[in-house]
């Protein structure tokens, strides 16, 4: 297949949404807290757009497109990253998603994402030189002929040409866990979280990009 690399157009963010809803739904990491598939999807769709949204100008969308379509895509944060206040997540719309899903369950996903992204933001502290991968998304339909890999090489090569010297993320998938360690990185952190009698774990990793 022949991808062509490059960064998220605004007039994309509605079809990469879509691809990210699809590829993130059967997730664990969502599942448990949303064991309805409608309301699953709801959730992803409305979170997704308003972060999207909300961070287009202050996060790096990166993608990769074969004949014209998006296959693949990423948000990703430098270290001079600031995070959106209630404020402005408010202004582009927020509060919608909360009348699309149950708020206690939206609620306490939120905090168990706020959880699982905090060693990764408590790392990129101890340095100038780290960034954040906030999601990846590869189109369910393309999964396993190694368009993961090659868009994952690209988003290690645009760190490198921005002045990036770590790559740090999360995952709450042991067969990206094992995947991602293959391609070098290194579990830094890991915690187990609980919901609802549901235990999932989470690992923060890490890779030297110089």
């Amino acid at each position: 297949m022949e991808l062509e690399f490059g960064t998220l157009k605004h007039n994309e963010i509605k079809e990469a949404v879509e691809l990210a809803a699809r590829a993130f739904e059967d997730y664990e990491y969502v599942k448990t807290f949303f064991p309805d598939i409608e309301e699953r999807r709801r959730m992803l769709r409305s979170v997704i757009y308003r972060m999207g949204l909300t961070n287009f100008k202050r996060s790096h969308f990166l993608c990769a497109r074969s004949e014209g379509k998006l296959v693949a895509t990423a948000m990703i944060n430098d270290p001079q990253y600031k995070k959106p206040s209630p404020f402005q997540y408010i202004l582009h719309g927020w509060l919608m998603v909360y009348r699309k899903v149950n708020m206690r369950r939206l609620n306490d996903w939120i905090a168990m994402d706020v959880k699982a992204q905090k060693p990764c933001h408590d790392y990129q502290k101890t340095g100038p030189d780290i960034w954040y991968g906030s999601s990846l998304a590869v189109d369910p339909s393309i999964q396993g002929i190694g368009v993961g890999t090659r868009f994952h090489v690209f988003i290690e090569n645009y760190i490198r040409e921005h002045g990036g010297k770590q790559y740090v993320f999360f995952t709450n998938s042991k067969k990206n866990r094992a995947l991602y360690t293959y391609y070098g990185y290194k579990v830094f952190d890991e915690c187990e979280i609980e919901h609802d009698g549901k235990k999932i774990g989470s690992w923060s990793m890490k890779k030297n990009l110089y």
